[in-house]
């Protein structure tokens, strides 16, 4: 069916036309919300219009929606759409200032230690929720809408959960943060409890957590009843290291009862200051995301049913959507350079050829700008040692990020930024000029961190699937318009066969910009 322009449908101004195809999608995702499927996978590449699709479907089917972002950016920009829908924007107490000690935050105020408060309705973390409880459409984040429907009183009843950026919600971010526990050795043992004899075994940790619950309680309640003492003194403010002692005491009384009551086996990882706790699995707890709402939309660019099945979305009653992007794939080559094999085994000779052959693709490409992703520090730094175009290259540390790369988008060519990290979260858009990007080796996740290790025992595709993940999101960093032009290299042979055994790992856009091996490297795209 032919639909009215969006402007017509959601009653705004600034949306006259539907992005190639979109109409269509739009009109399949009322089709699966008046099915009987709870889920839907959306894979909707850069510049298919993701959040406008998300905001016609939460207002044609007249839904109270909840719509998740993973990134500040992403949330500012559904809220500019959804603030002209009476949208409302929602964010954790810690960005707000607690009205009645204003030296303090919201999450740090009296109230927290059961003290009463005079300006409670005017506190502007409860005006901000309370708006967003009776708001037809509510924007918030991974991380405040986890803690706000598991541990606080939620938001409100929701028709229908749009999680965007879902490849994010998983395994090593969102629902990892959220379900991982860290208890430290001070915070434990000022209540009185020693961290167990055999701390590497998961069955004397469960023990030991349901051992200590009832110890713990009995000094959260010594502390209360000293709160309740001094309130009814009358005092205005708890003294800070009282107030301290009792959220602290919270806190490792919570951890602890979630620790006894964890049913499998968990990784456990010692700290500097204590130990951390993490899921093997996300999976095993997405209820935790999903709660009991009766609809689910998961949208990405780079959404696979692999990444589905991490998040714990189930295979029954799961609808699935994939959009091609109406990027001409031409503008976007992806090609494989031969070079050598990368990775921990390659030797200083390796080593050589992979810097020389770099060098090659930038020495052909003067008149533009690129991106080289090292995968490493330690890589990016041998580059710009060796490199004989060190002079254009800028590099970053972990504290410079933002400074490096805005330096970076106001030079001219030729400019290569070198990056182990920029690989998602960043847009350097060509503005009608030809760019590249080398992809210096296939990512794979350190395989040395516990977490990833117990991960890859049990699906040795696990490591290959991120990787994929990182080379789709690294390679649209320059792919940001119809109009944009850039090449993907990648030096680092293994990607001869990783390219074709986990290309279903990769949506099908992605896929028809993959085109094989080269014999050398290729003239720049014009």
């Amino acid at each position: 069916m032919t639909l009215p322009s969006p402007s017509a449908l959601l009653g705004i101004k600034g949306f006259d036309f539907w992005y190639p195809g979109q109409d269509d999608t739009v009109s399949r995702l009322l089709s699966w919300f008046n099915s009987d499927d709870r889920f839907i996978g959306t894979a909707i590449p850069t510049g298919g219009g993701k959040s406008l699709d998300a905001l016609l479907v939460a207002v044609l089917t007249g839904s109270r929606t909840v719509i998740v972002t993973a990134t500040k950016g992403l949330q500012n920009q559904y809220v500019q759409l959804a603030s002209q829908l009476g949208g409302v924007n929602v964010l954790g107490q810690n960005n707000f200032i607690c009205s009645l000690v204003p030296s303090l935050r919201a999450d740090e105020g009296p109230c927290h230690d059961g003290m009463s408060c005079s300006l409670k309705e005017n506190c502007p973390y409860r005006v901000q929720l309370n708006r967003a409880l009776s708001s037809q459409i509510v924007i918030t984040n991974y991380a405040y809408y986890l803690a706000q429907t598991n541990f606080s009183q939620g938001l409100g009843e929701v028709d229908l959960l749009i999680l965007d950026e879902a490849h994010t919600a998983g395994a090593f971010s969102a629902m990892e943060n959220f379900l991982t526990i860290h208890l430290s050795r001070l915070e434990v043992e000022s209540l009185g409890v020693q961290f167990p004899k055999s701390p590497d075994q998961w069955a004397v940790w469960k023990l030991w957590a349901e051992d200590a619950t009832p110890a713990v309680k009995s000094q959260v309640q010594v502390i209360e009843a000293e709160i309740k003492e001094l309130r009814d003194s009358g005092v205005k403010a708890i003294p800070s290291a009282t107030s301290r002692a009792y959220r602290g005491a919270r806190a490792v009384l919570a951890r602890l009862e979630r620790l006894s009551g964890v049913s499998e086996d968990w990784v456990i990882q010692p700290t500097r200051h204590g130990y951390m706790f993490t899921p093997r699995w996300v999976a095993n707890y997405g209820e935790s995301l999903f709660g009991k709402v009766p609809k689910v939309m998961l949208m990405s660019a780079i959404l696979s049913h692999k990444t589905l099945d991490s998040i714990g979305v189930p295979k029954e009653g799961r609808a699935w959507l994939e959009v091609d992007s109406y990027f001409p794939a031409k503008n976007t080559p992806i090609w494989h350079v031969p070079t050598a094999r990368i990775n921990f085994r390659t030797d200083d000779y390796g080593s050589t050829i992979w810097c020389t052959r770099i060098d090659q693709i930038i020495s052909r490409r003067l008149d533009r700008k690129g991106i080289v992703f090292t995968v490493s520090y330690e890589r990016a730094r041998m580059l710009l040692a060796r490199s004989s175009y060190k002079d254009i290259m800028l590099t970053h540390s972990t504290g410079d990020v933002i400074q490096v790369v805005n330096k970076f988008k106001s030079m001219p060519a030729p400019a290569v930024l070198v990056s182990p990290t920029v690989t998602t979260g960043w847009d350097f858009p060509g503005n009608g000029q030809p760019q590249y990007i080398i992809i210096g080796k296939i990512p794979y996740p350190d395989t040395r961190d516990p977490v990833a290790k117990a991960r890859h025992e049990d699906d040795k595709d696990w490591g290959s699937f991120l990787a994929m993940e990182t080379i789709i999101q690294s390679s649209g960093r320059m792919s940001r318009s119809v109009d944009d032009k850039c090449e993907v290299l990648i030096c680092d042979d293994n990607a001869r066969w990783y390219m074709f055994r986990y290309k279903d790992f990769a949506p099908a856009w992605f896929n028809k910009r993959w085109k094989g091996s080269l014999s050398c490297v290729p003239n720049p795209l014009v």
